[in-house]
């Protein structure tokens, strides 16, 4: 019985993992072709009401430009919806980031954990490496991280675990 638990749970947790959307834009799209690809993904578009912006380290050389208020989509997924962000620099509106956002609850942790993997494959593939590994444990909260780049693309991967934090998140920039 303790094997068949095992099996179980292993399976769904790779079927869950699987089931997530990997369709990582890794070549710089248009800012005029958003649209279109989230229509292709059933992203469902979110207007803010507020300005959302990001710290000067978020990503590389991300203090030398004037971003707008992101686009941002959310996609309905099995477990987990994707947010997505779209960053974009004014006045040229260059595509320079782009947030692949997945939030869970601390009973989702599981899930949370193999779809970190499963994104970490996933860029491992592409990248031909395992990329920079970087652990974080603080007081309330703990976050692994992974990085990988070439001459074109920088992604940053990084998973936070806490009380009121669960989420993994990928970011997607360009050089």
């Amino acid at each position: 019985m303790k094997e068949f638990l095992v099996f179980a749970i292993s399976t769904l947790n790779f079927l869950i993992s699987y089931s997530q959307e990997k369709n990582f834009l890794l070549n710089r799209p248009l800012l005029s072709s958003v649209d279109s690809i989230e229509k292709v993904n059933k992203g469902e578009e979110f207007i803010p009401t507020f300005t959302i912006s990001v710290s000067k380290d978020y990503f590389p050389n991300a203090d030398i430009f004037d971003l707008a208020t992101p686009l941002i989509f959310f996609r309905k997924g099995n477990t987990f919806s994707t947010e997505m962000n779209y960053y974009f620099s004014l006045p040229d509106s260059t595509i320079r980031l782009i947030s692949y956002s997945w939030e869970g609850t601390p009973k989702l942790s599981d899930e949370l954990n193999a779809l970190f993997e499963t994104n970490a494959d996933y860029f491992l593939k592409h990248f031909g490496h395992s990329g920079e590994i970087k652990n974080e444990t603080h007081d309330t909260w703990a976050q692994k991280s992974l990085t990988w780049e070439n001459d074109i693309v920088h992604v940053y991967q990084f998973i936070v675990s806490g009380k009121n934090t669960n989420r993994v998140r990928v970011l997607i920039s360009w050089k």
